[in-house]
């Protein structure tokens, strides 16, 4: 009894497919490989990114308590001997402003003419140039929608925000007054920020 025995060409063109689709399955491994890894960088650059706008954040943050002390401090100045209903340049405004741009800041706000400091306090002459720390402006805006007489209790609690337990003499009245605070970082990242702090009417 004779066996059957397969042609040699056939097993070669059998190998051949096995090869075929061997190499085809690797190669589509590699590219799933491939595109695992891009996909592995992209979430760790988004996560880098996540973790670096974090971080700046809290750090602009504390810079700005840096503002809100010299605001509170420079009140007294602004207002000493009624000077409060007088506009300060590149300062304060004496009532709100209508004029918004898209990010909520008076359009009377000129940024490059704001004194600039640093988060220790020190003096910075450009804010906009890059020093590698924190740079901080700020500006204030009284909340009053016109300029009172200051001598009359009355007449300011009328035109302008004030706390609730606030009571006479006009001295001793605390006035609300916006603080807005820009805070630019590394790389110019740049923060908005803005506060309400109680202030006197006159000093």
């Amino acid at each position: 009894m004779e066996s059957v025995k397969p042609m040699a060409g056939g097993l070669v063109r059998a190998r051949r497919r096995e090869r075929g689709a061997a190499l085809f399955v690797t190669l589509i491994v590699l590219v799933l490989l491939t595109l695992a890894g891009i996909a592995a960088m992209r979430s760790a650059d988004t996560n880098n990114v996540i973790a670096g706008n974090f971080a700046f954040k809290q750090a602009a943050m504390q810079a700005s308590d840096r503002a809100i002390t010299d605001a509170m401090n420079n009140l007294a100045n602004i207002t000493v001997g009624g000077g409060g209903n007088a506009d300060v340049n590149n300062r304060y405004f004496s009532v709100r402003q209508a004029a918004m741009d898209s990010l909520g800041v008076p359009t009377g706000v000129n940024w490059s003419q704001v004194a600039c400091t640093d988060e220790t306090g020190a003096a910075v002459a450009n804010c906009d140039t890059s020093t590698g720390s924190y740079r901080i402006q700020y500006y204030l805006e009284r909340q009053c929608d016109a300029n009172p007489t200051l001598t009359d209790l009355k007449d300011i609690k009328t035109h302008c925000d004030y706390e609730v337990r606030a009571t006479a003499p006009s001295e001793q009245l605390a006035i609300r007054y916006r603080v807005i605070i820009r805070v630019r970082g590394p790389r110019n990242a740049t923060g908005l920020y803005e506060v309400m702090i109680s202030g006197p009417a006159t000093s």
